[in-house]
């Protein structure tokens, strides 16, 4: 697989490159009132809404490790033919690297940990160890709520204005 390495939370992560659309960098985001912990904002995306996620909160990693208004986003292709967008808020884009089957393990995982759902890997890359996001875990788990949130004009504006 080849992947593309991103820092979260001070913590290195990749995912698959192939389910990758963007790396935005600095996007716009704006707050959406009673969205999911998990979910920063919206964005708007060459006229598409992006709802963009925050990783850390996802894997309950301390906020204090991120500052949330300065990070770019790493947006994905749409899930399962749908027109909702997700995005990974991220300190810093890394490089593309290329992961072997055989180098992935599973993770460690402590049973019952709700946090864990994502992390479909771990592997050791040139002395660096990297978590292996599942997107469409994220995506599965998460659709319904994500339909919501593009869906939802309680930010003020119709639905041919843009909102960014």
């Amino acid at each position: 697989m080849r992947g593309l390495s991103f820092i979260a939370g001070g913590e290195l992560y990749a995912v698959d490159v192939t389910l990758v659309e963007k790396v935005a960098r600095k996007l716009a985001i704006t707050p959406v009132p009673s969205a999911p912990y998990e979910v920063i904002g919206i964005a708007n995306l060459k006229g598409r809404v992006v709802t963009i996620m925050s990783l850390i909160r996802l894997l309950g990693i301390d906020e204090g490790k991120s500052d949330e208004l300065n990070l770019n986003s790493i947006v994905f292709k749409s899930g399962s033919g749908g027109d909702n967008q997700l995005g990974l808020a991220v300190e810093k884009p890394g490089n593309l690297i290329d992961i072997t089957d055989d180098a992935v393990r599973m993770p460690n995982v402590t049973a019952g940990t709700e946090e864990s759902f994502c992390i479909s890997g771990v592997t050791e890359i040139d002395d660096k160890f990297y978590r292996i996001i599942d997107i469409e875990a994220i995506q599965r788990k998460y659709s319904h709520g994500v339909e919501a949130i593009s869906g939802n004009s309680s930010y003020g504006g119709t639905e041919n204005e843009q909102i960014i």
